[in-house]
């Protein structure tokens, strides 16, 4: 493609905002890279923080965050600084709806288990003191999590008969054929997107009210340093699905089953970047939750003081 056609064939969406977008995520890029490579290093090192059940979910999103800022958010990144998707063929275009999707969605399918597995943790923590039992309330819901949504997007973005119209100058390639199935578009949003972004929230303020209703019946039923770190620890992570997710859902609802017109600009512009924010800020949230994988500040012990204490 020469400089001519590159020109021609370049996204109608204006170049500063492209630019905007560029400068925003890429300085987000390496902070969030950095802190995903500790966090997921000392779950490796650390037996300790490694055992904790209510870890295994956190370093679940941390995985999928690094995967997605390291392998496919550079893909996007390139599409806002050239203005078109790189390379222009109908098999990539195919590999990154699915790469794209399968990395988002997880994560929310994820969150979504996250958010009510604290209820377990908190209300019910027998559940999960036999080996069947965590098996059952942890390893089972967080395989069929990361299992399930590439599984679904093969089946639909791969194996589906329909015919791809892709545009170059758009993200992802423009809407996948699929999309136009109004049943099946409509149980992916809601079952995939629109579902698991308003329960993720309502999950979060649920586990709130049951922890201060349970406060002020038995004071000493909880352990309540582990409960108010487990419950501000969601809490945190879930404002980012709330704030960079559910408008998302909801507005493409609405795309599809009433005003397929609706805010076309803020839509293709903005909201379709949204759960990038996501990806990229939640090791950040994550690494103010974990202090238990803090850097240690080591005391220093004044020699003569020691001296004196012997004597």
């Amino acid at each position: 493609m020469n400089q001519t056609e590159n020109e021609s064939s370049q996204s109608s969406e204006p170049e500063l905002y492209r630019r905007i977008k560029l400068y925003l995520f890429a300085s987000i890029e390496i902070p969030s890279i950095l802190i995903s490579i500790y966090i997921i290093y000392k779950f490796v090192t650390n037996r300790h923080f490694r055992s904790h059940i209510n870890n295994h979910s956190i370093i679940g999103l941390i995985i999928i965050s690094f995967l997605n800022t390291t392998s496919e958010l550079p893909i996007t990144l390139e599409f806002l600084r050239v203005g078109y998707v790189k390379p222009n063929s109908n098999s990539f275009c195919l590999f990154w709806i699915w790469y794209n999707f399968s990395l988002q969605s997880t994560n929310l399918f994820l969150m979504t288990w996250t958010s009510f597995q604290r209820h377990i943790l908190i209300f019910h923590s027998n559940w999960i003191q036999t080996n069947i039992g965590k098996i059952k309330w942890n390893y089972i819901p967080l395989f069929i999590s990361i299992a399930y949504i590439p599984s679904f997007y093969f089946i639909c973005i791969v194996i589906y008969p329909c015919e791809n119209f892709f545009d170059y100058t758009s993200l992802l390639c423009g809407p996948i054929c699929y999309n136009s199935i109004t049943w099946l578009s409509t149980f992916d949003w809601i079952t995939n997107i629109l579902f698991p972004s308003l329960l993720i929230p309502l999950a979060s303020i649920a586990l709130l009210f049951r922890v201060l209703i349970q406060a002020k019946k038995m004071r000493r039923t909880l352990n309540w340093r582990s409960t108010r770190k487990l419950t501000l620890q969601l809490m945190s992570i879930s404002i980012l699905y709330l704030l960079f997710w559910f408008p998302l859902a909801l507005v493409s609802l609405i795309r599809i089953y009433f005003i397929p017109t609706f805010i076309d600009e803020i839509t293709y512009y903005y909201l379709y970047y949204t759960p990038y924010l996501v990806q990229l800020l939640i090791p950040f949230v994550c690494i103010a939750c974990l202090s238990e994988i803090w850097p240690k500040k080591t005391r220093v012990i004044n020699p003569s003081i020691m001296t004196q204490n012997r004597v």
